[in-house]
């Protein structure tokens, strides 16, 4: 598990979501990529956890 600051907010694009029991959010980013670093939001406009999850469905 890798422990993050959130000071900046970066746009990711996958091809798609899976669930995962390696991982302790219990999916996976499938082909995860940096788009843009978004300086126009800040860490606590970020997507969260429940949000991605609400994608998998």
């Amino acid at each position: 598990m890798v422990h993050v600051r959130p000071e900046q907010v970066v746009e990711i694009a996958i091809d798609g979501l899976q669930r995962s029991t390696r991982y302790p959010g219990g999916l996976a980013l499938r082909f995860a990529r940096v788009v843009r670093y978004r300086d126009d939001k800040t860490a606590d406009e970020a997507d969260t956890l429940e949000t991605v999850r609400a994608l998998a469905i």
